[in-house]
């Protein structure tokens, strides 16, 4: 009932979140990993142009008065955790792009793309080394002719990454640093980014600073002129996608707030601050996060902690008595066999036997006597007869 109280006051701000949306990440930075879950995660992205970056540390470039691009994406992506060392992960996006100008408005809206990757623990010691692989197949190409607003890069990417990330307690530091190879002929870029985060509670507040960098020539480098050309009729001027060597450093800002054991939900937002042949603009949003345990509903077997009793400092008095002395009657005297059982103990009773009588004293003392004078008169005979 608490929980379905806190989704409900949730309801009007997420929804305005959801429209509102993020250039956040889809997946957390900092890796986490609990044996037997699996996150369930819907989030949204907005992000707003109305400037490029041309040269890299020459500031912005404006574009024409009245111009500008915007994209909102929905992300559905969902990580297994089977132990607690790797994990799985996939997300299809939902792109929405519009770009504005003094002639049209043009509007694009449909799945950009999935992605499907891995990572896991590869170091566990002083700091965690978490390397992650994945690849994105798109559903939106660029073939540089159509008229319609651009909502994706449009091209086959797979890229590998390393996250270096250690868990202070009370705060957490991580960075990354990584290789995106990407398709049809683009520069291939170089993905990096620092990032910390402060426990509060149920509350966890961090800041990212990231960015990409290209590593190779695009294709059409010594053509770009073309490809601006296009760029200007169908995104209003905007460098967001399909640009010449693209580079760009972001920042991101965000709130992450555990409603319940199971829910978590997060508000983000953040800004760009120098680049090369990119979009200039900033970004807001979040995403509503489910846990589900898969352990839930199964009991684990019953543990008994074993007894310790304190070891005596001398010899126990048991030892100082012989098993004699223990079992004699004298240590005894209280036991009490119990006999209220219903049955006649008196049949258990041994039958007395009768004490022969005694011969009376004086009786006794007579017979003695008369045995004496017996005796003397013998004696007497036989000293006549000798002589005597």
């Amino acid at each position: 009932m608490k929980m379905a109280n806190n989704l409900q006051r949730l309801t009007l701000l997420f929804v305005g979140l959801f429209l509102l949306a993020p250039a956040a990440h889809s997946f957390d930075n900092y890796k986490e990993f609990k044996r037997d879950r699996w996150d369930f995660e819907l989030g949204t992205q907005y992000f707003y142009s109305d400037a490029n970056y041309v040269n890299m540390g020459s500031g912005t470039q404006k574009l024409t008065s009245g111009n500008h691009y915007q994209l909102i994406d929905v992300n559905f992506s969902t990580r297994y955790m089977p132990s607690r060392d790797w994990s799985l992960f996939a997300l299809a996006t939902i792109g929405n792009a519009e770009s504005k100008n003094s002639v049209s408005t043009r509007t694009n809206s449909s799945l950009t793309q999935l992605l499907g990757g891995f990572d896991f623990i590869m170091y566990d010691g002083v700091f965690q080394l978490v390397p992650e692989m994945a690849v994105l197949i798109p559903f939106e190409k660029v073939d540089g002719t159509a008229d319609q607003v651009l909502n994706a890069e449009g091209v086959f990417e797979a890229w590998a990454r390393m996250t270096a990330q250690k868990d202070l307690g009370a705060a957490r530091m991580y960075g990354w640093i990584g290789f995106n190879y990407r398709g049809e002929g683009r520069s291939y870029v170089m993905p990096w980014g620092v990032g910390f985060q402060g426990n509060f509670g149920v509350w966890k507040l961090g800041g990212e600073f990231f960015g990409t960098q290209s590593i190779t020539d695009d294709k059409d480098t010594n053509n770009k002129a073309s490809r601006n050309a296009y760029l200007n009729q169908v995104d209003a001027e905007s460098y967001r996608w399909y640009s010449v060597n693209p580079s760009l450093v972001d920042t991101l800002l965000y709130a992450t707030w555990d409603v319940a054991p199971a829910w978590s939900l997060q508000f983000n937002g953040g800004a760009t601050v120098a680049g090369e042949n990119a979009a200039a603009g900033y970004h807001v949003g979040g995403f509503i996060r489910y846990s589900f345990d898969l352990t839930r509903g199964y009991s684990a077997p019953r543990s008994y902690e074993p007894v310790h009793n304190a070891v005596p400092s001398g010899k126990s008095n048991m030892h100082k008595e012989s098993d004699t002395e223990l079992s004699s009657e004298q240590k005894v005297k209280k036991f009490r066999e119990q006999t209220d059982d219903g049955v006649d103990q008196t049949i258990f009773k041994p039958t007395p036997t009768k004490r022969p009588k005694t011969v009376d004293d004086e009786l006794q003392r007579q017979m003695d006597d008369a045995e004496m004078q017996i005796e003397l008169k013998q004696d007497k005979k036989k000293k006549k007869k000798s002589g005597w």
